[in-house]
């Protein structure tokens, strides 16, 4: 009730204000078309046409435009219930689910996997047990134990997704497009067409008739660019339509910048099109090189290495030193050895370097290549290993 009467009184003594206050009127304050600006939009235009934004007065018809907009939101927000494709994404997410929990999930991890799980181990305990490989014996019990982890965790996993799952499709997903129109809905409804456009015509209420009753004309020397703002220099920012003839100007001046633009377009077109060509046509040709080389480089590789079994095979000193003893890969105090061995035969440190790195390339051939010791494990160590390679298979 004050708020109305408030109003109606900054009204009533604008009125009685307005026979002073002419649009016209140079003076220091606010003429009457500008006050009038000022409460319905917020901003204020100067004889020059130059629009000014005042940050804190809202104005009475953005509020409004603003509910109008929102009101339109909300309908279309409960409007899509009795569209299709509400429903048609519904049984997308839902089928989504299901497939995963059924396919994904119960099939593929734990139905399928379980018996690939057991097969592929056994597989390994098969053929540790041919070749009797050192400690063979316990193949297949190592075997057994992998498997049956495997299987405890897939199938609890796979329990616990699939069903997981399936309550997503029947339930979850059924249930969040059942309320999420409503609740959008809703908050336009109740938030952006009701609360925020009241707010903002109360406040304009409140701040709007002072400013409009002393506020003092605008200009751009007092634009500080943050509680007032310039909005269009020289432009009515939509105040007024333009005409036909305005509208046929704009027309062919921009015809015109499309004539004289063309030129300079189509020869920027031309340059990056050439470039582009250029720059494709030199990555296939040193991808060609590339590979050219690369093949080459292989048949030199295995030239030298056919060739260095030759030069060793008619070494038989050094191809029984090689089989009895210890590579110098391996032992880092016969390398060192060899080095001083080098050094007071006079030979450069560079030469010393590439004969250890030769030496320890060209050994005697092994039917199974070295490789470094994997870390030590246990029934329990196996055992989480098993679990999360299962795991990721999960996420894949």
């Amino acid at each position: 009730m004050k708020r109305a009467i408030l109003g109606t009184l900054c009204a009533a003594f604008l009125l009685g204000l307005s026979p002073l206050a002419r649009a016209e009127d140079p003076g220091y304050f606010l003429s009457w078309q500008q006050k009038k600006d000022l409460l319905r939009l917020g901003r204020i235009q100067d004889a020059a046409g130059t629009w000014y934004d005042v940050w804190i007065c809202p104005g009475y018809s953005p509020p409004a435009s603003y509910a109008w907009e929102h009101l339109k939101d909300a309908g279309a927000d409960f409007h899509e219930y009795i569209e299709a494709n509400k429903y048609h994404s519904l049984k997308e997410g839902s089928m989504a689910c299901f497939d995963w929990a059924l396919k994904e999930c119960g099939l593929g991890f734990t139905i399928k996997g379980i018996p690939r799980a057991w097969g592929d181990n056994f597989s390994v305990a098969r053929e540790r047990t041919q070749h009797r490989v050192f400690g063979w014996w316990l193949a297949y019990p190592w075997a057994f134990l992998e498997s049956t982890v495997e299987t405890v965790f897939r199938g609890a996993l796979g329990t616990v997704g699939t069903a997981g799952g399936l309550v997503s499709g029947a339930a979850i997903v059924p249930a969040y497009h059942a309320l999420d129109s409503a609740v959008a809905g809703v908050w336009n409804l109740g938030v952006n067409t009701i609360i925020i456009p009241v707010v903002g015509v109360t406040w304009n209420t409140v701040v709007g008739p002072p400013l409009a009753l002393v506020g003092q004309k605008p200009a751009e020397s007092r634009v500080d660019g943050f509680w007032v703002t310039i909005v269009a220099p020289g432009q009515a920012a939509g105040a007024r339509k333009l005409t036909q003839e305005e509208i046929r100007l704009l027309s062919q001046w921009g015809l015109l910048l499309l004539k004289e633009t063309e030129p300079f377009d189509q020869k920027q077109r031309e340059l990056k099109r050439q470039a582009a060509e250029q720059e494709a046509a030199l990555r296939r040709s040193i991808q060609e090189q590339r590979a050219a080389a690369d093949r080459q480089v292989a048949v030199l590789q295995g030239e030298k290495m056919a060739r260095m079994q030759q030069v060793l095979a008619t070494q038989d000193p050094v191809a029984t030193l090689f089989r009895q003893a210890v590579p110098l890969a391996y032992e880092d105090e016969n390398s060192a050895e060899v080095r001083r061995c080098l050094k007071r035969m006079n030979v450069a440190d560079k030469e010393i370097a590439r004969v250890l790195e030769l030496l320890r390339t060209y050994q005697a051939p092994r039917t199974v290549a070295p490789s470094p010791a994997r870390a030590k494990t246990d029934p329990l160590q196996r055992s989480m290993d098993v679990i999360g390679k299962s795991a990721e298979d999960a996420l894949k």
